[in-house]
């Protein structure tokens, strides 16, 4: 818990940041109302002399992932990143599978967690921000969230085979859609073409849970925790599971 100010407890901080109070002075707000209520500027006062710790630091990090995650995933989605980390001398290979839910979430979170350990133990130590060039804080904290971005892109590039092509069967923007894969395919674009539409045909006639389903099932989501995100049973998730195989096992024999 932050104590006064003063003494040993006293964290050394952004250097640009004046002293919040004299000497044993109050008790600096750490209810988490009390905190929520402060200005960012202030708030990050009370964040270095509590030692990046407790209700200010949870607070910080509540504000600062709010502004960069929905940022980063937009930006990912779209394919503005490549752009973005280019310009921040980060720049990352093209690979359009990772522009899909849920990998493009999982990029930007994994980045913004990664980020916030550098702020806590680095940057905002460092006194790296400066308020006097007129940036928020929560907009630096985006940038900065780049290169960790980056990294994570990259581990999550390594993780796709050599030789691969996706086979997206979603045609919807921001629907969820099954991804399929074919290794090691055919060079003739003729091929990928028509494995492209034999896997629409497919999938052509799920509804959007059922294609959300498979969707998650392919990322390692077991078939309780797809029932309950989409609301449904157990017994019916897999009822409507069957159904849909068999029904693309028929049509794969038309």
């Amino acid at each position: 818990m932050c104590k006064k100010l003063g003494g040993a407890r006293q964290t050394r901080g952004v250097h640009t940041i004046p002293s919040v109070g004299p000497k044993d002075g109050p008790l600096l707000p750490m209810r988490p109302g009390e905190v929520a209520g402060l200005p960012t500027r202030s708030l990050l006062e009370v964040v270095v002399a509590c030692g990046y710790a407790g209700h200010a630091w949870d607070e910080l990090t509540r504000r600062l992932a709010a502004r960069a995650l929905p940022d980063l995933e937009r930006s990912i989605r779209t394919g503005t990143i490549f752009a973005r980390c280019q310009r921040a001398g980060v720049g990352i290979y093209p690979r359009w599978e990772l522009l899909r839910r849920p990998l493009s979430e999982d990029i930007a979170a994994e980045a913004v967690e990664q980020c916030l350990e550098r702020f806590k133990g680095h940057v905002l130590p460092a006194g790296e921000w400066d308020p006097a060039q007129g940036t928020e804080l929560e907009d630096f904290f985006t940038v900065c969230c780049l290169p960790d971005l980056a990294n994570r892109w990259r581990w999550h590039l390594r993780q796709f085979p050599p030789g691969t092509v996706e086979l997206d069967a979603s045609t919807e923007a921001e629907k969820a859609g099954v991804l399929a894969q074919a290794f090691d395919p055919h060079p003739d674009p003729a091929d990928v073409v028509e494995l492209r539409d034999r896997i629409s045909r497919l999938t052509a006639a799920m509804g959007p849970e059922d294609r959300a389903a498979f969707a998650l099932a392919d990322e390692g989501w077991t078939p309780v925790e797809i029932a309950q995100v989409l609301g449904i049973s157990r017994g019916t998730l897999d009822t409507r599971m069957s159904r849909a195989r068999k029904a693309a096992r028929a049509r794969r024999t038309q």
